[in-house]
């Protein structure tokens, strides 16, 4: 080959082969299951870092007393914690889990925070402020904040990835909020306190649990209204009136709601069409979150469990059927709630 022709082939090869290993790896990346996640280990302020192919705990970071919330950033390099009896929240370099800053909230409870579609901001939201704040990522400074929520709570995005979905714990309901334009949307005023939030893949429903009752709720929100309590009769050996019943919801399979009873230690996966318990997994300790594990394809979803009772994150296999398996069981930090996944 003439040396001009191949070496103006090679400089062509340079610049358009790695161009387009960049663009599929990208793409590869954003539909990959995780490989780590975080987890909050509120009762005893802690973070710890859990491998999901080893199903261990690789690293545990002291954050200060009472984490709760935690989200990481998409590039992969910064966590947020919110660090409740310090009234902030905390931001740590990765892999090395350095503090970079903190950020004031003033008095916080259980406040829970998301990461924005666009990757700019953490949204956190405060029970005590009746606010979504929200805290750029970089500079690690308040960027907007929506105001006049009535003790915010969860805050989620819905299937469809648009709105953001806030239960409100003083005026009870949950908050519509589109976090692009900064603004509350629509609120739906329910006569039941919503623990918790899932919803059905159109978004037209939502599900909740709540305290004292043996089931959870839905709710229209083309109605905005409570449309029924899907009753789970408990073991008859464990049936005695308790504040503490459902605790986390998670809808898996389109038609199917977990729902972890905290109080009595057992998982419960439902068929929200017809109400039908499908299956109980007894083998979990007073479990109260549930998060799918991203990635998932086929017939099996693979969820994990933050377990206060033994201070263990658990993997459980559902089936499209609702059949429940326990995997393993990772221990870690005392009274384990959020998670975070590694991009």
């Amino acid at each position: 080959m003439n040396p001009r022709r191949f070496l103006l082939v090679a400089l062509v090869a340079a610049v358009l082969i790695p161009m387009a290993f960049t663009g599929k790896a990208a793409e590869g990346t954003k539909d990959a299951a995780p490989k780590r996640v975080f987890v909050v280990n509120t009762g005893e302020g802690s973070v710890s870092l859990v491998d999901l192919d080893k199903m261990k705990e690789i690293e545990r970071y002291k954050v200060g007393p009472r984490p709760y919330g935690i989200a990481v950033s998409n590039d992969g390099k910064t966590v947020a914690v919110g660090v409740e009896d310090e009234e902030c929240v905390k931001f740590y370099s990765l892999p090395d889990f350095k503090l970079k800053g903190k950020t004031p909230i003033g008095k916080m409870f259980n406040d829970h925070i998301v990461l924005t579609n666009d990757g700019k901001d953490i949204v956190v939201a405060n029970f005590y402020s009746d606010d979504i704040v929200g805290i750029n990522i970089e500079t690690m400074k308040e960027s907007f904040r929506i105001k006049d929520l009535s003790a915010p709570h969860v805050v989620r995005y819905g299937p469809l990835g648009k709105y953001v979905y806030v239960t409100c714990k003083k005026a009870t309901g949950v908050a519509v909020v589109d976090l692009t334009e900064r603004k509350l949307v629509k609120f739906y005023p329910l006569t039941v306190n919503p623990r918790s939030l899932t919803f059905t893949p159109d978004e037209s429903k939502i599900f909740c649990g709540s305290h004292w009752v043996n089931g959870f709720f839905e709710a229209d929100l083309k109605t905005g209204k409570v449309s029924r309590m899907i009753e789970l009769a408990p073991p008859k050996d464990n049936a005695q009136p308790q504040e503490v019943t459902y605790h986390g919801v998670q809808a898996v399979h389109g038609n199917i709601v977990l729902a972890a009873n905290e109080g009595r230690s057992f998982l419960d996966a439902v068929d929200v069409k017809s109400g039908k318990l499908l299956g109980r997994l007894m083998d979990v300790s007073k479990p109260c979150c549930i998060e799918p594990i991203p990635g998932a394809k086929g017939d099996t979803v693979r969820v994990m469990l933050s377990n206060l009772g033994d201070n263990t994150l658990q993997f459980v296999d559902v089936g499209r059927e609702g059949q429940l398996k326990s995997v393993s069981k990772v221990n870690v930090g005392k009274a384990p709630k959020r998670v975070a996944f590694m991009p």
